[in-house]
């Protein structure tokens, strides 16, 4: 849960005195936690940004890569940031191997304390990275800009296979990387047996919409006959789950069907799991004059 940081900085090391890069790497691993360069209200520097800036003057690449495989999760995520930014590695291969390990880290972005999967952290800095490239290429214009950063991440070769690894991948994986990913591009044929798995098989609802908006028609019965007969009947237990119910329930009232609709309000009220997010399924359910 994301919260709001207030915080005094205390050096536990001088960073004014020459350290070695194993002291440097021990002092990023006691404080444990991935600061960006501005944080707190006043956006000061972060003392660990500042430690991982002056360990990476002191790696070789070789040394940056078997660190982007270091058993600290800190660390790992430091490293791996660098070499994407950098552009000295293979990204698909640093997501693969974070999909496996599944592990958060504590991170501080300005004011904001979250805990991220370290599989978001690597995707999205390179998701970032070429829409920010794709934009500077435009001067004073939103509207291109914005229509170039779709352009690049529908082209881009190491963004599919980024999302080729998320489509393929047997984990439990963060919600917001099905929904970038099937937001991202149309795929191949080849691809939608294993997105109609996850849409009706695995209840995942990026992937059903996904097979709603490129094949409505093809697919027509198939769509119809989830909603009505597997919907109903499905579990929504996890974090993850619980994105893919309320983007159902949306689907659901969007149709403007009213057995659609019914099929909504009594999966809500049957299932308990929705209501610790009750604020934001209910706000939905207003938008369409319902009330529970």
């Amino acid at each position: 849960m994301k919260k709001l940081l207030t915080i005094t900085f205390s050096l536990t090391i001088s960073l004014c005195f020459s350290q070695t890069k194993e002291q440097l790497i021990d002092s990023i691993i006691k404080v444990n936690r991935v600061e960006s360069s501005c944080i707190g209200i006043g956006c000061m520097s972060s003392p660990q940004y500042a430690r991982f800036q002056k360990l990476k003057k002191k790696l070789s690449q070789k040394e940056l890569i078997e660190l982007s495989k270091h058993k600290n999760a800190t660390i790992r995520t430091y490293a791996s940031i660098e070499l994407i930014q950098s552009d000295k590695r293979n990204v698909p291969e640093l997501l693969s191997a974070e999909l496996q390990k599944n592990e958060m880290v504590e991170t501080i972005e300005g004011c904001i304390i979250d805990f991220k999967p370290i599989s978001s952290i690597i995707y999205h800095k390179y998701w970032n990275k070429i829409r920010i490239e794709a934009s500077r290429k435009i001067k004073d214009n939103n509207h291109e800009q914005d229509l170039a950063m779709q352009k690049v991440l529908a082209t881009d070769l190491t963004m599919e296979k980024l999302d080729s690894v998320i489509i393929y991948s047997e984990k439990e994986i963060y919600w917001l990387l099905y929904d970038r990913t099937f937001k991202n591009r149309k795929y191949k044929n080849s691809y939608l047996p294993r997105i109609k798995e996850l849409a009706f098989s695995k209840n995942n609802a990026y992937a059903f919409d996904y097979l709603k908006k490129h094949y409505s028609t093809q697919y027509s019965v198939e769509l119809e006959n989830y909603l009505k007969n597997n919907f109903p009947k499905a579990k929504f237990k996890t974090e993850n789950e619980v994105f893919y119910l309320h983007s159902f329930i949306e689907i659901l009232l969007e149709s403007k069907n009213d057995e659609f609709k019914k099929i909504a309000i009594n999966k809500l009220r049957t299932d308990e799991v929705w209501k610790d997010q009750k604020g934001w399924f209910n706000a939905t359910l207003k938008k369409h004059g319902i009330k529970l």
